[in-house]
């Protein structure tokens, strides 16, 4: 199953946490600002499905000999692009693509944009961009079957 789009949260938010984990911290500080009480109990924000990041898991599978540009354009402490939204007030990391890995593996990804290239024009959308959002793709196999 893949889970990709713009979901608006940053890594470490709750929601990028219910997604990455299966479950949100009860102690989370995104459930302190809950004014409807739609959030509680926490103990219901949860799912079994084995999500994991397309890019966060790529870079732990292909480990130290990375590609050094890449590097470059993912945080080192979650492995997510640096940014896939870059405009004028923000920069930072709101796109994912999720993929349950008992059922997929990455075989490729797109490569990451640099923030130099996209502030040459001051922000995104820009001439040469026409999103405020950069492309993110992944290359997928199938991971064969156990049968039992």
């Amino acid at each position: 199953m893949l889970v990709c789009g713009d979901f608006n949260s940053t890594p470490g938010s709750s929601p990028h946490a219910l997604l990455a984990m299966g479950k949100v911290d009860q102690h989370h500080p995104d459930l302190a600002i809950d004014p409807l009480g739609i959030l509680r109990p926490p103990s219901k924000l949860n799912h079994q499905l084995p999500l994991v990041s397309a890019y966060s898991a790529f870079a732990r599978m292909v480990g130290v000999g990375y590609d050094l540009e890449h590097q470059r354009r993912t945080d080192p402490a979650t492995n997510e692009p640096l940014f896939t939204n870059c405009t004028r007030d923000f920069t930072g990391t709101i796109d994912y693509i999720f993929y349950t890995a008992d059922s997929l593996t990455v075989d490729s990804l797109l490569e990451l944009l640099d923030e130099e290239s996209l502030r040459k024009d001051t922000a995104l959308p820009s001439p040469e961009w026409s999103s405020d959002h950069i492309a993110l793709l992944a290359e997928f196999r199938c991971k064969p079957r156990i049968r039992r």
